[in-house]
C-alpha cells in the first residue's frame, strides 16, 4: 500500500480528467443493430494510453455487469498489494511425539488460501511425512482452514449447476478446486475406459456401462446418460450410454464432495497406497500455537496464479485472491464484502476513484458486480505503469494466440497484437484490455453489452477491435510515453 510514485500520481491526474464524449463510429453501430442490441445496452471505451480524449466513449460511465471482465481488478490490485512474488503455504504440523513409526496425536493441515493446492502437492507432502519415518497417524486430522470467514454458500444459487467446478465456493484449504476429474478413453473393443484424474478418493463410487459408437463427438456428454449423487464425504458416478469414438481423449470435471470430503477421500487413499495406515476422521479444528511444523507446500507464485486466473477465467481462483486480498489488508479472517471496500480505499491511495466498482466475488461470475469502462480503463491505465506491468498484461488472453481467445482474432488485424480479457454470462458479453498498434502505440478497450442478444453481440465487439486498427494503424501517435512506475 506505501507504492505511490510521482508517475503513478501523474497518471491518475490524467484518469480524473476522462469526461469527454466520443460517439460510437457507423461501423459499430451498424453491427450492433445488425445483431439486435440496442444502444442504450452497450458500453465502449477506446482511447490512447497518454491521452486524454478518447477515440470511442459509448455510455462509458454507466455501470454495467462486466462478467469475468472483473478478473481485471481483482488481479490488478492482487499484483499490487501482494506482489508478484506472492505465495500461499500449505503446512501440515502436530504437537504429538512421533513414537516407533507412529504419530502419537493429530495432524494439523493449515491453509492460508492457495488457489491451486492439488492432488501431486498432497502427494508430494505424504511423501514427506513418510520419509520423516510416519508410518500410522494415531490421531484425527485437523483441517484448520480460519484465514478465510465462515460464510454458508448455496453452490447452486447463481444458475441451479451445484456441480460445476466454477461454482466451487472459496476456501481456505481448497483442494484440487473441489473437483473430481473423470477420464474417457474409447477402446478398440468398443468399451470405454472411465478413470479419474489421479488416484480416485475413498468415497467415490463409479459404474461405468458406456459402448463406443460411431458419429461425430458434438455434445458428447449428453450421451453418456450420467448420474452424479454426492453427501458430504461421498459420491457416486454412474455413466451408463455411449461415447463416440472420435471424441478421443475427454475429461470431464465435477464438483461432487464438500471440501473436506474431497481432502480427506484423496488423504486417505494416497496416505494407504504409500503404506502408511490411518483410522482416524479429518474434521475442522485450530492450529495450537505450540505446534512444530513437519511440512510445508509453498504454492506457485502469484505472477503465476493470475495468468491462470486471466487467460482462463479461472472463477474459483479469482475469489480465492480476492479473500487473501482482504485477509492482508484487514489482518482477520477474509470477508469478499469487505474487500470491495478495501479496493475502493486502495484506489483512492493511487490516486483515482472507481466508485462505482461493486464487488461481490471479485471474479465476475455475479449478477450484482458493476463497473463502468471508465472505470475498468482507468485500471487497465494503471496497470501499464505499476511495477509489475508486465507480468499483469502478459497475464491476459493474446489475441488468437492462447487462453479464452485462442479461437478469436484468427487472421485479423488484433491477431497476436491485443491483451484482452474476456467476459461471458447470460446476457452479458464483455472485452477488455489494450490493442498493441504499429509505432509502440497502445489502446485501451473497454466495451460491454448488457442484453439478452449479448451472446450474438460478441461479434459486434469484435468489429470495434477491427475498427480500431483499420482506422488507426496508420495514425501517427499525439499521446507522450508513459514511463513505468517505480516502487519507493
Amino acid at each position: 500500500m506505501s507504492r505511490i510514485t510521482v508517475v503513478a500520481a501523474s497518471v491518475a491526474a490524467l484518469l480524473s480528467t476522462l469526461t469527454a464524449d466520443a460517439a460510437l463510429p457507423d461501423p459499430v453501430t451498424k453491427a450492433m443493430r445488425e445483431v439486435g442490441v440496442p444502444m442504450n445496452a452497450v458500453s465502449i471505451y477506446v482511447r490512447e494510453v497518454g491521452q486524454v480524449e478518447p477515440l470511442i466513449a459509448h455510455r462509458s460511465t454507466v455501470p454495467m455487469n462486466p462478467a469475468s471482465t472483473m478478473k481485471i481488478l481483482t488481479t490488478l490490485v492482487g499484483l499490487d498489494v501482494l506482489t508478484p512474488n506472492y505465495t500461499w503455504k500449505t503446512t501440515f504440523s502436530t504437537t504429538a511425539r512421533v513414537e516407533a513409526g507412529v504419530l502419537q496425536g493429530p495432524l494439523y493441515l493449515h491453509g492460508s488460501g492457495d488457489p491451486k493446492f492439488v492432488a501431486d502437492h498432497l502427494q508430494t507432502a505424504i511423501k514427506a511425512l513418510r520419509d520423516r519415518g510416519i508410518r500410522e497417524i494415531a490421531g484425527d486430522i485437523l483441517l484448520d482452514r480460519s484465514r478465510f470467514a465462515s460464510v454458508d454458500y448455496d453452490p447452486g444459487q447463481f444458475d441451479g449447476q451445484a456441480l460445476k467446478p466454477y461454482n466451487v465456493s472459496p476456501d481456505a484449504l481448497l483442494f484440487n478446486f473441489q473437483a473430481v476429474g473423470f477420464r474417457f478413453v474409447p477402446q478398440p473393443d468398443n468399451s470405454v475406459t472411465v478413470t479419474t484424474d489421479g488416484p480416485p478418493p475413498d468415497g467415490l463410487a463409479l459404474t461405468n456401462r458406456l459402448r463406443a459408437t460411431g458419429g461425430n463427438c458434438g455434445d458428447w456428454r449428453s450421451l453418456v446418460t450420467p448420474v452424479f449423487t454426492n453427501d458430504g464425504n461421498r459420491a457416486s458416478a454412474s455413466f451408463t450410454g455411449t461415447y463416440p469414438r472420435d471424441c478421443a481423449d475427454r475429461a470431464w470435471y465435477v464438483s461432487l464432495f464438500d471440501h473436506n470430503g474431497l481432502i480427506a477421500g484423496t488423504f486417505a487413499r494416497m496416505w494407504r497406497d504409500a503404506g502408511g495406515t490411518w483410522t482416524g476422521i479429518m474434521k475442522d479444528g485450530a492450529t495450537p500455537k505450540n505446534a512444530r511444523v513437519l511440512y510445508t507446500h509453498t504454492s506457485a507464485p502469484l505472477a503465476s496464479m493470475v495468468t491462470d486466473i486471466n487467460k482462463f477465467s479461472n472463477n474459483v481462483m479469482a475469489r480465492q485472491l480476492l479473500l487473501t486480498i482482504d485477509a492482508e489488508l484487514s489482518k482477520r479472517p477474509a470477508v469478499a464484502k469487505r474487500a470491495g471496500r478495501s479496493i475502493r480505499e486502495w484506489a483512492k491511495s493511487r490516486g483515482f476513484d472507481i466508485s462505482d466498482v461493486v464487488i461481490e466475488n471479485g471474479s465476475g461470475l455475479s449478477r450484482n458486480e458493476r463497473v463502468s469502462a471508465q472505470s475498468m480503463a482507468k485500471l487497465l491505465e494503471y496497470g501499464l505503469t505499476a511495477p509489475f506491468s508486465s507480468d499483469f498484461v502478459s497475464s491476459l488472453p493474446l489475441a488468437a494466440t492462447d487462453g479464452t481467445l485462442v479461437n478469436r482474432f484468427i487472421n485479423h488485424q488484433a491477431d497476436g497484437s491485443a491483451y484482452l480479457k474476456t467476459g461471458t454470462l447470460t446476457g452479458v458479453k464483455a472485452l477488455a484490455g489494450y490493442l498493441l498498434l504499429p509505432g509502440d502505440r497502445k489502446m485501451i478497450f473497454v466495451g460491454m453489452i448488457n442484453h439478452g442478444n449479448a451472446e450474438a453481440g460478441q461479434r459486434a465487439l469484435d468489429a470495434a477491435v477491427d475498427w480500431v486498427y483499420q482506422t488507426q494503424s496508420q495514425v501517427p501517435s499525439k499521446a507522450p510515453q508513459l514511463e513505468p512506475a517505480k516502487s519507493n
